[in-house]
C-alpha cells in the first residue's frame, strides 16, 4: 500500500504520483504478470508511457479526447457507430458474479502506445452514446471477457473505500494540512480494516466476503465482553477478601 497526499493546485498532479508510486512499486517475487488499471482521470499519456517502459499490463478507461493513429476521434467512434456492431458478452465481477455488456472490440494504433485492444462496453443494448465505457488495453490474446473482468475489479476499491468511510470514519479525522499527518490519517482506516481482517479472515470460507460493518461490531463485542469479564473478575476477587475478612 502506498498514500500520496494530492495537490489540486498543481496540474495534473494525480498523474505525476502515479508515475512516481509505478516507478518505485517492487513486485513481490512471486507475481509473474502486473496489470495496472485505472480509470479514465488517469490515463494519461505519459503515465501509459511509463508502464510500457517498466513492463507492466494495462487495462485503462480513455478519455473521449484521445483520437487513433488514423485520426479517428474515439468521441466520433462511441456516438457514430452503429448498434448492429455490439455484441452481448458476459464477464466476471469482483464478487463472481456475471454481468453481461454489449461491446464493440477493434484492434487500433495509438501514437506513442503502438498497437492496442480497443473496448467500448455499455450495459443496455439501447443506452445513449454518453453511457459506453472505452476501455483500451495492452493484454496479449485476452478476450472481450477477460478485458471486462479486469476492469470490473477496480471496483472493489471503490466499494473499499465506501466501507471505511461510512465503517472507519475515513476522512473524517481531524488534522491539519501538513502532507504527514494527513497521509496516517488515511493509513489508520487502512491499517485497522487489515488487523479486522487478520483477526477474523482466517474464519472465512473462500470466496466468503466479509463485511467490516459485520467485523466491527464483533471487535466490539469482544472488547466489552473482555472488560466485563475483567471487571467481574475483581469484584469476585474483592467479595472473597470481604468474605475472608469478616
Amino acid at each position: 500500500m502506498a498514500v500520496r497526499v494530492i495537490d489540486p493546485k498543481i496540474k495534473g498532479h494525480q498523474n505525476i504520483l502515479a508515475r512516481q508510486m509505478l516507478r518505485q512499486f517492487r513486485p513481490p517475487s512471486w507475481c509473474q504478470v502486473v496489470i495496472v488499471e485505472a480509470d479514465a482521470g488517469f490515463a494519461a499519456k505519459q503515465t501509459l508511457k511509463v508502464i510500457l517502459e517498466i513492463g507492466f499490463f494495462y487495462v485503462f478507461a480513455l478519455p473521449r479526447t484521445w483520437n487513433l493513429s488514423d485520426g479517428t476521434h474515439l468521441s466520433d467512434l462511441a456516438r457514430y457507430l452503429p448498434k448492429k456492431f455490439y455484441r452481448r458478452v458476459a464477464s466476471c465481477k469482483f464478487d463472481g458474479r456475471r454481468r453481461d455488456y454489449w461491446t464493440f472490440r477493434r484492434s487500433a494504433k495509438l501514437s506513442l502506445l503502438g498497437d492496442v485492444t480497443l473496448v467500448l462496453s455499455k450495459r443496455r443494448f439501447n443506452d445513449p452514446p454518453h453511457k459506453i465505457k472505452l476501455l483500451v488495453t495492452n493484454l496479449p490474446e485476452a478476450s472481450t471477457s477477460e478485458i471486462l473482468s479486469h476492469f470490473s475489479r477496480r471496483w472493489m476499491v471503490e466499494v473499499t473505500f465506501k466501507e471505511m468511510k461510512t465503517g472507519l470514519h475515513l476522512g473524517q479525522m481531524q488534522v491539519t494540512k501538513e502532507e504527514r499527518r494527513v497521509q496516517r490519517s488515511v493509513a489508520l482506516p487502512v491499517m485497522a480494516y487489515l488487523l479486522l481482517l487478520r483477526l477474523y479472515g482466517s474464519e472465512l470460507e473462500p470466496g466468503e466476503s466479509a463485511s467490516i460493518f459485520a467485523l466491527k461490531q464483533r471487535f466490539s463485542d469482544e472488547v466489552y465482553q473482555e472488560q466485563f469479564d475483567r471487571i467481574e473478575m475483581r469484584y469476585e476477587e474483592k467479595l472473597k477478601q470481604y468474605k475472608r475478612a469478616a
